[in-house]
């Protein structure tokens, strides 16, 4: 059994992100569940639900929290679903200026963004409820529900080019895909005390020209939304595919010749997108 590996790429293909390997389970373990910490709140990695495993197992994670701790572990399962218990953690810092953004299920149309200054004016995280006054008491009773994630929560996101604008705007919806977006704060942008990575909803992102006409391109996306659960972790898109890594090699021979073990193919991640 070991700890995970984390090896952190920071580049903009399609943003930074960090990949999570297992080299090793306990022995009798068939499926896996990875858990990353950060900020006292704890998430199930996307794609790493219930991930079946041959003695090793691979991820990458872009729903990140910049600039801060991450702690990497999996619990073990056999095939009966009996937990084996904890692998060993490892911690992580990925350092960002920028702010990034992409829809949980569309890693490949992530988008890094500059916020406005009106941006998160206001953050309210309100609590559903009424002050209920019985007869012949003073002061009221309070029926009150927990209380909420942020709500209303307006954002001024800018692009520059029509590409910039056109990936903002398809993340909300395209493709049939659900209308969420994961927001992962840099240290521009980091003093917004808002929960990170922030899964926020909206069902309408109006554009506002800056000068796009008079060719500068800066078009202003209004975001009004909520903080939401994100799309189920079990769900996501595998940016390296069986048939990447059938059209970059030619025979079986190829393959193996270039990664002795089956989880090195699994790591090839510069193939994914060959096949088009």
């Amino acid at each position: 059994m070991s700890a995970p590996v984390l090896t952190v790429f920071n580049d903009e293909s399609p943003r930074p992100r960090v990949e999570v390997f297992f080299s090793s389970f306990v022995a009798g373990t068939s499926f896996v569940t990875v858990y990353m910490l950060a900020d006292g709140r704890e998430k199930r990695v996307r794609g790493a639900v219930n991930a079946a495993t041959a003695g090793s197992l691979s991820r990458i994670d872009y729903e990140l929290v910049f600039n801060r701790p991450m702690t990497y572990r999996a619990e073990q399962f056999d095939a009966a679903g009996q937990s084996l218990g904890f692998t060993p953690s490892t911690s992580v810092t990925v350092s960002s200026v920028e702010s990034w953004m992409h829809n949980p299920l569309d890693p490949q149309g992530a988008v890094k963004i500059i916020l406005g200054g009106d941006s998160a004016g206001t953050v309210s995280r309100p609590n559903p409820g009424v002050v209920s006054r019985p007869l012949g008491r003073r002061v009221g009773v309070v029926l009150s529900e927990p209380r909420q994630g942020v709500t209303g929560l307006r954002l001024d996101v800018r692009t520059f080019s029509d590409e910039e604008a056109d990936k903002v705007q398809a993340m909300f919806g395209d493709g049939g895909r659900p209308p969420v977006v994961c927001i992962s704060l840099g240290s521009r942008d980091g003093v917004m005390r808002v929960p990170q990575p922030l899964f926020l909803s909206t069902l309408n992102v109006a554009e506002t020209d800056i000068s796009h006409q008079w060719g500068d391109g800066e078009i202003a996306h209004v975001i009004e939304g909520d903080e939401v659960d994100p799309p189920i972790p079990g769900l996501f898109v595998p940016l390296l595919r069986a048939k990447d890594i059938n059209f970059s090699f030619a025979t079986a021979d190829d393959v193996n010749a270039a990664a002795l073990i089956a989880s090195g193919i699994n790591r090839m991640y510069d193939l994914a997108g060959a096949a088009g």
